[in-house]
Parts: C-alpha cells; structure tokens; sequence
C-alpha cells in the first residue's frame, strides 16, 4: 500500500512521468476505445446514434450530463483561480443549482413535446426556418470554440505534469476523442462518462488527501491558510465587491448575472446538454436526470476549489519544492513532481477521462446539429438513417479536426496576452452569450416574429463585439485601465433581452394556433398532463 504521507524527499523533482504512469494511461485509453467499438455494432439509425434510441437510463444520463460540464476547463481553472485569486467565485458552486433547475423547467418541456433531435427544432415551431438555421450556426461555430479551449486546457495538464508542448498535447488528445467518438455515437459517449467519473472522483480525491498530508494542519490547516494569505473570500467585505464597476475582477452582480447566463445556455440551447437530456425515456425521467446533476456538482466543485487551496498552501510551505510557474500549472506540477510511480498514472488517466468527456460530448452534438439542421434539412431531406448515420460519423471527424485547429490558434493567442485559463474560458465562450435570449424571447413572449429576433440578434452582436474588442485592448496595452474579463459577455445577453422585450411591449400577441403549446403562456394543460405522465 501507497503511503500518502511519504516525505517530499522520495518525490520526484523534476516535471515528468514515469514509464508506469504511461502505462496506466495507455490502458485507460483502451478501455475507452473498447467501449467505442462495443456500441459501434448498435448504431444503425439516427435515433439509436444520436440519442441512445431515447431509453438510457436517469441516473447514467445525469451523471454524463455533470460530467459533460465538468471539462478540464474546469479542473485547470478552478483550481487555478484558487491558487491565483482565492475562492470567492465558489460561490457560484451554491447558486448554480438553482439556476440549474429553474432553466430546465423554463425550457426542456417543450423539447420533449415532439421527438425533436435539437432544440433548434424549437425555433423553427415558434418563429421560422431562418431563425432556425441562424441559430444552429451561431451555436456550432460558438461550440467549437469550447472544444478549442477544452483541448487548450489539456495542454496545461500535460505541460504541468510532463512537460508536454501544449501543441502536441492539443493534436494527441483530439485524434483520441474524435476516434472513440465516431464509432460508438452518444451511447459510448454516456458510458464512458459513467467511467470517467468514477475515475475522476478517486483521482482527484487521490491527490487531495496526499497534498494535504504534506501541509500543517492537514486539509483544514490548508483552507486555514489560504484565506490567511489572500487566497479566501476577502472581497465579502470589500464595498467594490458590491459595485457594478467594470474595472472590479469580480462582484456579486456579476457573478449572479453570469450564473444565470450559463445555465440560461445550458438548458435552453446547448445541444451537449439537451442532447443528453432528450436521450432519457421522457420528460419525467429527465427531471430526475436534472436532480442528480444538482445533487453531484455542489461536492465535486468543492474538491475543486480545495485542491487549488491546498496546492498554494504545500508550494507556500515547501522550499525544496519550486514555485510553479502559473496557478493554471501548478496542481498538475504536484501531480507531475510530488507523487510516486504510478500515481501520477491514475490522476492523469483522470484528467484525460475529463477531456475526453467534453470533447466527445461536444463533438457528437455538433454532429447531431450538423445532421439534423442542415444536411437532411438543406441538402438530403430524404436521406434514409443509414445515410444520416454515416454522415454524422463524417461530420464527428470533421468537427473534431476543426476543434484542434481552433485550439492550436486559441493556444497561441492566449499565451501572448497572458490570460489564465479562467479568463481565456470567459472571454472565449462570450460568443455563445447572444444565443439563449432568443430561446428565453421565444417562450416568455407571444408577440415576436422572426424579424424581430434578427433585430435583437444584431443588436446584441453590436453591443459584445465592441466589448470584446475593449476587453484585448485593456489586456494588451501597458497604462490602459483593465475591464473584468466577467463583463465581456454581458452585453451580448443583456442587449438581446431588452431590445426583445421593448418590441414585445408594442406589439399585439401572434395568433393562438400560431403558438399553441410554444410558449410558458400557450402551452395547453393537456400537453401540461402529458409530460408530466
């Protein structure tokens, strides 16, 4: 048995990994690509490809869909800001289910009312083909920016642990996802997040308790000395904390505002998360799928949060030990330089089970949006399901390659103005933020049309744009006042919401038959009854 208390002096001290450790890895990654080619044999319709022919199990699903949000952006970052900032923004870790809830009861009903694929279909019922098609291009080319960052974000693990070039991590990493993914389709995807968290949980919880065994006082004396030394919730008694100044990193307005504007996105148009949600039995069990997420990430995000605490503590007490270069390193330089042979194995087969998992979510979604939006829309609509399957498989690759394209040049770019990987992830992602007011217009009012959406769609672009154009001008010039990389995506939601509901307050309500069962103030309580047998 590992001793988790072994002196630092039987540590490593050097960034690499053992043969060993590489064999873990490797036999992880066939486990991975077994569970591919398992489902591969049972994939020969759309129905069964795309959503796992809508009978996977509550329980598998909610923890796919927590485990789909749980990327290595999330393992980089919030420890990084952790070890960087301190953990203020764990606050969002006891909002965020709550927002979870509410968005999902706000919009999945009215995907589960027809056997809808994507919630673009939505769009389509409520306004026109025009905004449908709009929007599917506006999520895919915002999705695989997050697949970009995602890849980015493996890059800092193996860099801190190995010292990998971030380039070949990006290029390794995505041709792995895009294999495994293609053959199995969203059932080999769902399983082997059931896997990866499992994984996941024992790995990070490995290296918790082994950080903390190094650090006085253990784990509490860790938390004990972080929030002495600048790394706890200072700002709570800060009165800038409570402003609305775009030159303060964070507030609490902010922070609620980019909660809701998160969840907003998640559950009314992301298809990694609805496509998750729709591949249940039906609405019913959906809602239990929701429960589960709720129940799973408030204890997961804070093991989180208490990694990056402990990091700085064993770093700040440890003077053999180098300081690591940045926070967004530094807890997989723990892992890379402070654990025995094979350990470093075990954790890292985690992280990869966290790339691994968002990627293949990401790309079989934009595979789903591809097929069913455009292609058997606009270019094959008789396309039978073997052509349909086929096509997705073809657009799973295609996507994917695209997706390390993307984060080679995000890499680079990133790198040169010197975010953290919690900035880059903020910033990046702003893209996505004009997207769900269309589908909160959509079912909140009765009297928008399709030209008015294009009207709050261009506003909101005219208002982020600018912003986003400020925020890397701040960043990037000496004697230029810095704006919070939290208020970049703000306008782009904020925007669309109020021009949308200003034209709604001057406007006479669409026909009943028009939007019957579309909208909160439409919808019939039969169709009501329905969902909830």
């Amino acid at each position: 048995m590992i001793d988790l208390s072994l002196p630092l002096t039987l540590a490593t001290s050097t960034v690499g990994l053992d043969p060993m450790d590489y064999g873990v890895m490797l036999i992880y990654l066939l486990i991975v690509f077994a569970i591919g080619w398992f489902y591969s044999r049972s994939s020969g319709n759309t129905e069964d490809y795309l959503l796992g022919g809508r009978s996977m199990g509550w329980l598998v699903i909610g923890i796919s869909y927590s485990v789909s949000l749980l990327s290595t952006l999330s393992l980089v970052m919030v420890p990084g800001e952790a070890y960087n900032n301190g953990v203020i923004l764990m606050l969002k870790s006891f909002i965020a289910p709550f927002f979870a809830a509410a968005t999902f009861f706000l919009f999945i009903r009215f995907y589960f009312k027809t056997k809808m694929f994507t919630p673009f279909q939505y769009l389509e019922s409520r306004f026109d083909s025009k905004i449908r098609g709009v929007a599917a291009i506006l999520y895919c080319s915002t999705r695989i920016f997050y697949l970009a960052l995602v890849l980015y974000a493996s890059s800092k693990v193996f860099e801190g642990a190995s010292g990998w070039p971030p380039q070949i991590t990006i290029i390794v990493v995505g041709i792995v996802g895009i294999a495994y993914t293609a053959m199995g389709g969203i059932r080999a995807v769902v399983w082997t997040d059931l896997a990866q968290f499992i994984v996941l949980a024992v790995g990070l919880t490995l290296v918790l308790f082994m950080a903390a065994a190094q650090v006085p006082g253990g784990l509490i004396g860790a938390i004990q000395f972080g929030f002495e030394n600048g790394r706890g919730m200072e700002e709570l008694a800060e009165s800038s904390f409570y402003t609305f100044d775009p030159h303060e990193r964070i507030t609490l307005w902010i922070l609620l505002i980019s909660v809701f504007a998160e969840f907003l996105f998640y559950n009314s148009s992301d298809q990694i998360t609805i496509q998750r949600l729709l591949s249940t039995k039906g609405y019913h069990e959906a809602k239990r799928s929701m429960l589960t997420f709720v129940i799973i990430s408030v204890p997961v995000s804070l093991v989180l949060w208490a990694l990056g605490l402990v990091i700085f503590a064993f770093y700040s007490h440890q003077t053999d030990a180098p300081m690591p270069a940045s926070g967004d390193l530094a807890l997989f330089e723990f892992i890379g330089t402070q654990m025995p042979s094979p350990l470093p194995g075990i954790v890292i087969a985690a992280m990869l089970a966290a790339v691994m998992s968002t990627l293949d979510s990401g790309i079989n979604s934009l595979a789903t949006v591809a097929t069913k939006d455009f292609y058997l829309r606009m270019f094959r609509p008789k396309a039978d399901e073997s052509a349909q399957v086929n096509f997705s498989r073809l657009m799973t690759i295609a996507t994917g390659v695209f997706a390390i394209i993307s984060g080679l040049l995000i890499s680079q770019i990133s790198s040169s103005i010197g975010e953290s990987i919690m900035e880059a992830a903020t910033v990046w992602m702003s893209f996505a933020s004009v997207l769900a007011p269309v589908f909160l217009l959509g079912v909140t009012t009765r009297s928008l049309t399709s030209k008015d959406v294009i009207i709050t769609l261009v506003a909101g672009w005219m208002a982020l744009i600018p912003m986003i154009a400020w925020y890397l001008y701040s960043k990037s010039h000496e004697g230029v006042e810095d704006i919070s990389f939290m208020y970049v995506g703000i306008p782009g939601l904020v925007v669309p919401l109020a021009v949308g509901y200003t034209i709604a307050l001057f406007k006479s309500p669409q026909p009943g038959d028009k939007i019957k069962d579309l909208t909160l103030w439409t919808l019939s309580k039969k169709s009501k009854e329905r969902l909830d047998d």
